[in-house]
C-alpha cells in the first residue's frame, strides 16, 4: 500500500480525446487546453404527513461538457461542416463519439466514450495578433461506455 500522497496523480498530459463520426476516427484533438465532463445527478426531496423526515430520490440525466482546443488545420471546418449537417437534418444519422483515454503512472489505462454526442454553441476566439486561435465545444450525451480493463 502506498503511503498517503506517494502515488502519482493524473495529469493533463496524461490525457488523450479523439473523436469518432459514424465510427471510424474523424480526428484526434491534438492542442485541447482544457477538458471537463459533468455526470448530471438530480435529488428529488419530498415530505409527507405523518413522517418526521424528508424521503429522498436520485434521478440520472446524462452528461454535459466542454473543451476548449486550438486549430491546426482545416479538419476542425469539417467537423463543423459534418455537425451542422447532422443539425439541419441532411444528414440526422451521423453520430459522433468522444473518447477520453487516461494513461495512469501504474499502467492503467481506462477509457470512456461519450455515445452519440450532441452539441451546443462552438465559439471561436481570435484574442490577438499573437494568440492562437482557440474553439470551444459545448457537449452533452445521455450515456457513456467505459472500458475499464476487465472491471465490472
Amino acid at each position: 500500500m502506498a503511503k498517503f500522497g506517494t502515488e502519482a496523480r493524473l495529469k493533463g498530459q496524461e490525457v488523450e480525446v479523439r473523436v469518432t463520426q459514424d465510427g471510424a476516427q474523424s480526428l484526434a484533438f491534438t492542442a485541447v487546453a482544457s477538458f471537463s465532463d459533468t455526470t448530471k445527478f438530480e435529488k428529488k426531496e419530498d415530505g409527507f404527513i405523518g413522517e418526521t423526515t424528508n424521503r429522498y430520490d436520485d434521478i440520472f440525466n446524462g452528461y454535459d461538457g466542454s473543451l476548449e482546443m486550438q486549430v491546426s488545420n482545416q479538419q476542425w471546418m469539417e467537423f463543423q461542416a459534418a455537425v451542422k449537417l447532422r443539425a439541419t437534418r441532411e444528414q440526422p444519422n451521423i453520430q459522433f463519439n468522444f473518447v477520453r483515454t487516461d494513461f495512469y503512472a501504474n499502467g492503467d489505462t481506462p477509457s470512456r466514450t461519450y455515445m452519440d454526442v450532441k452539441f451546443g454553441g462552438q465559439p471561436t476566439a481570435i484574442a490577438s495578433r499573437g494568440d492562437f486561435v482557440k474553439v470551444t465545444i459545448d457537449f452533452s450525451c445521455s450515456d457513456v461506455a467505459d472500458d475499464l480493463q476487465g472491471v465490472l
